[in-house]
């Protein structure tokens, strides 16, 4: 027999208490659990499927009725959990799994910042490591046009689809392109290393010449 989780997904207001259980989400195979009484003993029965939990009920007490509208906070968030685990399991994945993956999202959003900001930052930067003139007008040039495309995005969302859809928008020649590229590329991993972003979108492709 295995657990079963708190929530009661229906409960028939009469004489003979019908409770139907949501199961365990850690469980392999979800389940319901009708939980009844018969000659004075609790029984406990599983079905795969709600309806068929509520169909059972219904055999051990004709009054038993499941309204969805009268649930519960705490049954709606019950069946809410069992969507999602369901939903996760198809891809071989759990409700934990998927909890670290959005908490590392949002504390990375948290410490983010714009890009106009990570430009302003590096072009800074640059000029303290003695860069010359015509390298921080360069950057300057460059990233300000990137920071404006992207100043409402946190540098942590922004994609590699997005920059590379950006840069093939450009009216440029491939060479000015992948010079866009690479001084991108440059401040993104200057935003790793300020811990704004975990990781670098850009990557080290660049196109050298046209396909005929």
């Amino acid at each position: 027999m295995y657990p079963t989780t708190t929530p009661t997904i229906a409960i028939a207001p009469t004489a003979r208490t019908i409770e139907i259980r949501s199961s365990d989400a850690n469980q392999p195979q979800l389940k319901f659990v009708v939980n009844y009484r018969k000659d004075g003993k609790r029984k406990q029965k599983a079905f795969k499927t709600e309806e068929e939990a509520i169909e059972f009920a219904q055999t051990k007490n004709p009054n038993f009725r499941c309204d969805p509208i009268q649930d519960t906070e705490a049954q709606a968030s019950a069946r809410m959990v069992l969507e999602c685990t369901n939903r996760l399991n198809a891809h071989g994945r759990t409700i934990s799994d998927a909890t670290d993956f959005f908490i590392q999202h949002l504390t990375a959003n948290e410490k983010s910042c714009t890009a106009t900001k990570l430009v302003d930052e590096f072009v800074a930067a640059k000029q303290k490591e003695a860069a010359s003139n015509f390298d921080l007008e360069d950057l300057r040039s460059r990233l300000t046009t990137f920071g404006k495309r992207f100043d409402s995005n946190p540098v942590a969302t922004i994609t590699s689809a997005q920059i590379d859809d950006w840069l093939r928008s450009l009216n440029v020649s491939i060479i000015t392109r992948n010079h866009y590229r690479r001084l991108i590329m440059m401040a993104f991993n200057f935003a790793v290393e300020r811990g704004y972003t975990n990781s670098n979108p850009v990557f080290g492709r660049f196109v050298v010449s046209r396909t005929v």
